[in-house]
């Protein structure tokens, strides 16, 4: 089986997962909790979509600075327009079909600015990978300000009540023993795992993976890179708060809750296509965790995913009209 025919089942696997999740989570509501949810949404404060979405714009702009901060080393300097717009289309593109926005945006941003689109794959492994150091510390910050939370939340995301009999049993020896055996294994087959195409692929990609980090070493302005980085994480957290206020009966949430919808809420956006479903799914839970019944959970974690969904479409849409738009004249002098 080929690549292409990978990835498509992949995105089709992905997904029907996401609508599984939608369905299974739909499935569970009762009469009464379709009557909550209506009147929960017929009285939200409908006005505070217009910071959120504030937010959400100011959220990828910053993105598309710090991209280009990426790419100065390099001496690539881009329009920041041209660089917006090809950040909200690979968005977009993303939601159609995973990893496709970041080969777009690449595209996009080579054909208008003239550059080699290879150049530009490494800034996007650098960008990803302080997303992931980002993403890390916003967990450690979760976990230290709400331990006796993040301990709930892991029970109740495997579906098992927190006893004292599930808290004295201890999962380290068995980790440890395992952990061990692996590397006993690695270190024994070590030169036949150094053969194998698949172990030469990952070292590539961790070579990428420094390099790309290694970038930001040469970067002239490493403190507007960190400062838009510090933005657009803000921008996340104040829209999902924000979110919480358009809800009466989750307006009493505060930052605290919006952390752990940041971090956990953050996985369900990798495992299906946009976070369809599974973000949801998560979303639902954290919040149940903080005494919100089930019908406003599944209410505010829908407001929560389609607002900055309804902002990726909107502005990728917009931005795949306005790109050929704002370089019409440099097309026209080129030819």
């Amino acid at each position: 089986m080929n690549k292409k025919a990978i990835s498509i089942l992949t995105y089709i696997v992905t997904l029907g997962l996401g609508v599984f999740l939608i369905a299974w989570s739909l499935n569970g509501l009762t009469g009464n909790d379709v009557s909550k949810i209506k009147y929960a949404v017929s009285k939200a404060r409908f006005e505070l979509l217009i910071p959120i979405l504030i937010m959400g714009f100011i959220s990828h702009w910053s993105r598309a600075v710090r991209w280009r901060y990426l790419m100065e080393p390099l001496g690539i300097k881009p329009k920041i327009s041209n660089t917006f717009f090809a950040v909200m289309i690979g968005y977009l593109a993303n939601m159609a079909f995973p990893r496709l926005g970041e080969v777009m945006k690449c595209t996009l941003l080579a054909r208008y600015e003239k550059v080699p689109a290879d150049k530009l794959i490494g800034t996007i492994i650098a960008e990803r990978l302080f997303d992931v150091i980002c993403l890390l510390l916003i967990f450690l910050i979760t976990f230290l300000v709400q331990i006796d939370f993040a301990y709930e939340l892991l029970h109740k995301l495997q579906n098992k009540p927190k006893t004292e009999n599930t808290a004295s049993v201890s999962m380290l020896p068995w980790i440890l023993g395992i952990l061990l055996v692996g590397i006993a294994v690695l270190f024994i087959f070590r030169h036949q795992i150094a053969a194998m195409p698949v172990w030469q692929r990952i070292r590539q990609t961790v070579k990428n993976m420094l390099s790309g980090l290694m970038s930001f070493r040469t970067m002239q302005n490493k403190g507007g890179f960190l400062l838009h980085t510090a933005i657009i994480w803000a921008m996340y957290l104040s829209m999902i708060v924000l979110g919480f206020q358009s809800i009466r009966e989750t307006a009493g949430l505060a930052w605290e809750a919006g952390l752990s919808v940041l971090s956990f809420g953050s996985v369900g956006m990798i495992a299906t296509p946009g976070g369809l479903g599974a973000y949801t799914g998560l979303v639902e839970k954290i919040i149940s965790l903080y005494g919100i019944e089930k019908a406003i959970c599944v209410a505010i974690s829908w407001v929560i995913w389609l607002v900055p969904t309804g902002i990726i479409i909107l502005g990728g849409a917009i931005s795949f009209l306005l790109l050929p738009f704002f370089n019409r004249k440099k097309h026209d002098e080129a030819r």
